[in-house]
């Protein structure tokens, strides 16, 4: 059996949509669904607040009692990665423990938690919350997994840049357990620099204090080193609806689908079907973004085509050693897989919009403060001298 967690769009309709899956499908169950409040949330989680529903509690409560008629969860994202330290205030902790209670009175009764002080005081307090331990935990390899379990968590989700170690995907399988999750539909550059601190900025994105430059320059960079290479499609660490079979094969059975950005305008009830039927014909990033439109530099690379592309991962152990200089088989496939060529065109498109009208770079520029020394700019002579120059170590 697969089960499947899911970003709420929290409308009623969808939910009967999960529920007729449910009864059609006997091999895979949508199990909850997960979300916050944005209207009166005191504790931040992943997403920025302009990407997501607008919902108080009332509407929260509603939700949750009509999903629990279709016997499906809820499940509350707190996967905040900072709170300024209030949490070690006795005006913060009571603050929060009002904030359980409010919860606790909707009906939520499963949280995604990240910070360790927060699970402390949910557990300190003897709230029967289920709690899950977020991604944004990091969760790489069985001792960390079975701290978080001997701190009080129930379940864990794998930190996406493991989810082709298949090796290390067992022994946190076999030390924890079984409810260990994994993400599906990444769209997160693997192994990114700036994947902590994106975290810390939506943790402090209450909607007000937020500008444009704070919003949009993690996600520019996120884009930008997605748009590097043609082969960085192949890196993101997706799990294709047909490539299920190699989790459940080492005992994986809860997948989530992230998305909460994309709510809104995309379709999760049709992404959700295709896990279901562990097949999907088209274009692999309308997949992964849930069948929402994200920008104007979407490329279009052919499901079907990747069939093949994970099962050396899973027969050899250490396939992947994050290191690509020394591997070349992603962008080995890629150019034999998909039309690298036209891909590499909408890449290049793609980097010189970004990084001319990225905000944060162009406020910088317009600073009217000047650095001293200023660092003397090399002419294109000396820096095509640079490039021919072969460096040995």
């Amino acid at each position: 059996m697969k089960y499947f967690n899911i970003p709420a769009d929290f409308k009623m309709e969808t939910i009967d949509k999960y529920d007729e899956l449910n009864q059609q499908y006997s091999d895979s169950k949508v199990i909850e669904t997960y979300g916050q409040i944005t209207l009166g949330n005191r504790i931040g989680s992943g997403r920025a607040y302009d990407l997501i529903p607008k919902l108080d509690i009332t509407g929260l409560q509603k939700y949750i009692d009509y999903s629990a008629q279709k016997n499906i969860g809820f499940n509350y994202t707190m996967n905040t990665t900072c709170m300024g330290n209030k949490e070690f205030t006795k005006q913060g902790i009571n603050e929060i423990l009002g904030f359980l209670d409010e919860l606790y009175a909707a009906g939520v009764r499963s949280l995604t938690v990240t910070l360790p002080s927060m699970i402390e005081i949910i557990r300190l307090k003897n709230y029967d919350f289920e709690i899950k331990a977020s991604t944004v935990c990091q969760i790489i390899n069985a001792n960390k997994a079975l701290a978080y379990k001997n701190l009080g968590v129930d379940k864990i989700v794998i930190d996406e840049s493991i989810n082709r170690d298949f090796e290390m995907l067992k022994r946190i399988r076999n030390a924890f357990g079984e409810k260990v999750e994994v993400i599906t539909n990444v769209i997160c550059h693997k192994n990114c620099i700036y994947e902590m601190f994106h975290h810390n900025q939506t943790s402090h994105d209450d909607g007000i204090r937020s500008g444009d430059s704070s919003a949009t320059y993690y996600s520019h960079r996120c884009m930008m080193k997605r748009s590097e290479n043609f082969a960085n499609i192949m890196k993101l660490a997706w799990i294709r609806p047909e490539d299920l079979k190699y989790y459940t094969g080492i005992g994986i059975n809860y997948f989530k689908l992230q998305g909460r950005q994309a709510i809104l305008k995309g379709d999760p009830v049709r992404a959700t079907k295709c896990y279901f039927e562990e097949s999907f014909d088209g274009n692999l990033m309308d997949l992964l973004d849930m069948f929402s439109p994200t920008n104007s530099f979407n490329v279009y690379i052919d499901n079907k085509k990747l069939d093949g592309f994970l099962k050396p991962f899973y027969e050899k152990q250490n396939f992947c050693n994050n290191d690509c200089t020394s591997c070349r088989y992603c962008e080995s496939y890629a150019r034999r897989h998909t039309e690298y060529e036209k891909v590499q065109e909408m890449f290049d498109l793609a980097t010189d919009f970004y990084q001319e009208f990225d905000q944060f770079t162009n406020m910088v520029k317009e600073s009217s403060h000047a650095a001293t020394p200023a660092k003397p700019k090399k002419d294109n002579a000396e820096l095509n001298k640079i490039a021919e120059l072969n460096f040995e170590f």
